[in-house]
């Protein structure tokens, strides 16, 4: 979750000066609950530590004032949109107590129903005081007609009690075991910790460890996504290679009714009640992705960047531009997708499309118009065009290579090997080879074939093979053996077209590998291969875009490599590891973790 400035919010709920009359009548005693009286699911009980404990610091404020603003925006958080949700408070310590009655001293508490002035009351005339009697106050709070609750504690007892096991007992004599109790530790020490880690499991509930102030405003908000049985949904639309994201229609559907519960714009994460969906995207076509889980909480991500863009460029005889409407469709299936004008670009899928231009007593049409991922495809029309074409003459089919032409603040994209149209002028070349080849100055004539022939090249690639097959997509530096200087990077089973020399190869695999005195020569293919490597991946289920590994050595202590995506993964040579699973700023995992040549080595999240 983003991190979010606290202060604006927390003022809204605590900033309201009120006489003490007011205070008193908010703080009521504690009805005892019989077995089997109705509970209200719905309603949501915050309890809270005041007691001395509460005075340590955590950043500018004390342990009391960040669980005062945790409390402010998960209130705010909950009631977004206009829902009305139930929610009451008791506060144990916050008050002097004699010392021989500080551990059966009544807490104090705020009705349901009270007014926004009464909280507002309550929190101005807290006080870090008094003992911190947890397992009364739980024992308490479980005899309330309440459904949910949430604990703000740093997990001390200074009774003698155990609170773990009083909530068990008391929530199984009321007969209300689903109770459920989602934990907040304030900074707890070490030996706490486990309390607090009993208490979640026993209550059901979630737990969340805040060790600084700037913490309390995302872990609210998150928490208050849990009660509301929401997940957000993150949609991200990019195009090219800087990421540059799209905003389009979103619409989050049932999958057999098609009712739509929720539709937004893929700007950024929105909240979607938790359940399994169909995510239609309205980009031109629309992307349809089925089966997303949204789970409590947790944020969802929907990626697809097979977005290019397409420039209709007219001229005229002369070679100057013309402005005319432009319709593109769908290749055969008639509808326009979209309508712009000559020289705007436009975002589509990856495909190919049918042109229209509209040049007022005639109608131009170009079939067969293709759009690449991450590519600006130029349709130029009329002029004095001329073409490109970058060859590497020892090879009929070079293997795919990039060349990025630039002039003024445009740049084409081509391929080595084929044919492009371009507008006569002069533009500057960079071919991403290795080295990359670059060319100050290649002339482009009006009318006429112009070739770019790259010097003597070779092939180089790296195949790295695992238990089931080839590993694509990992990452190799090509260094200059001496200097170490890195000439570029490709991927493993992605060869490319590369200078005749001597190279060294880093292997961006867990531990790294460096291949040594690797030789190219022209005209020759050099596909280097290694064997026996695996993967460490994580088995997330649908949440796998959503959390992120990190793997260090067998005793923790060298950290070697992380990854995210869907699901995460790592390349790693056989061995004994140190493996970390977060999802944010939270560890959802951590274990030793054996590679073996022979087989994937996964963590499995989905089973408890």
């Amino acid at each position: 979750m983003p991190r979010c400035a606290r202060v604006g919010v927390t003022r809204a709920v605590v900033r309201v000066a009120l006489p003490l009359a007011v205070l008193a009548a908010t703080v009521s005693g504690v009805p005892r609950v019989a077995r089997g009286q109705t509970v209200n699911p719905g309603s949501i009980e915050i309890v809270l530590q005041a007691s001395d404990g509460a005075r340590q610091r955590m950043g500018t404020g004390d342990r009391l004032a960040v669980a005062r603003a945790f409390v402010g925006v998960l209130r705010e958080a909950l009631g977004r949109d206009g829902a009305h949700v139930a929610v009451s408070l008791r506060v144990y310590g916050g008050a002097s107590e004699p010392r021989v009655q500080a551990c059966q001293a009544p807490d104090r508490r705020i009705r349901e129903d009270a007014a926004p002035e009464e909280w507002t009351a309550l929190f101005d005339a807290l006080r870090p005081q008094g003992s911190a009697r947890l397992a009364l106050a739980l024992e308490r709070a479980a005899r309330d007609t309440v459904g949910t609750y949430v604990l703000l504690s740093d997990g001390t007892d200074e009774c003698d009690a155990r609170p773990c096991a009083t909530w068990r007992q008391v929530v199984g004599e009321r007969g209300n075991r689903r109770a459920r109790l989602h934990v907040v530790g304030l900074d707890p020490e070490p030996d706490a910790v486990e309390t607090l880690r009993c208490l979640s499991r026993a209550g059901s509930g979630s737990l969340t460890i805040l060790r600084g102030a700037e913490e309390a405003g995302p872990a609210a908000r998150r928490l208050a996504l849990v009660l509301r049985n929401e997940g957000l949904l993150d949609v991200r639309l990019t195009v090219g290679a800087d990421g540059e994201r799209i905003v389009a229609p979103v619409r989050v559907q049932r999958p057999l009714s098609r009712e739509v519960v929720a539709s937004f714009t893929s700007r950024q994460p929105r909240p979607v009640p938790a359940g399994m969906y169909t995510v239609v995207a309205e980009t031109p076509p629309s992307r349809a992705f089925h089966r997303v889980m949204i789970l409590p909480g947790d944020t969802t991500v929907v990626a697809d960047s097979s977005f290019g863009r397409l420039v209709v460029d007219l001229r005229d005889p002369e070679g100057q531009p013309l402005r005319a409407p432009v319709s593109v469709g769908a290749r055969g299936r008639g509808p326009e997708l979209r309508y712009v004008s000559t020289g705007e670009p436009v975002i589509l899928g990856s495909g190919r499309y049918d042109v229209r231009i509209d040049v007022g007593d005639s109608l131009i049409v170009r079939h067969d118009a293709g759009v690449v991922a991450g590519r600006t495809t130029t349709l130029r029309i009329g002029g004095g065009d001329g073409t490109l074409t970058v060859v590497a003459p020892e090879f009929d089919a070079p293997p795919p290579t990039a060349a990025l032409l630039y002039r003024a603040d445009r740049v084409d994209t081509l391929r080595v090997g084929e044919s492009s149209p371009l507008p006569a002028g002069r533009y500057r070349l960079v071919v991403r080879t290795i080295p990359i080849f670059v060319s100050e100055n290649v002339t482009v004539e009006s009318d006429r074939a112009t070739t770019v022939e790259l010097p003597e090249t070779g092939i180089l690639g790296v195949s790295l093979v695992g238990p089931a097959g080839p590993l694509e997509g990992i990452q190799i530096d090509v260094r200059e053996p001496l200097t170490g200087e890195i000439y570029g990077t490709l991927k493993s089973g992605e060869p490319r077209l590369a200078m005749p020399g001597r190279y060294q190869l880093e292997l961006r695999t867990i531990p790294a590998q460096t291949i040594d005195d690797v030789a190219v020569e022209a005209g020759a293919r050099r596909i280097v291969e290694r064997r026996g490597v695996s993967r460490i991946e994580v088995d997330a289920g649908p949440d796998a875009a959503a959390v992120r590994l990190e793997v260090f050595n067998a005793s923790g202590g060298r950290r070697l490599g992380e990854a995210s995506g869907a699901p995460p993964a790592i390349a790693a040579w056989p061995g004994s590891y140190l493996a970390r699973v977060w999802r944010g700023a939270e560890l959802v995992w951590q274990g030793p973790v054996t590679v073996a040549s022979d087989k994937t080595a996964r963590i499995d999240l989905k089973t408890p």
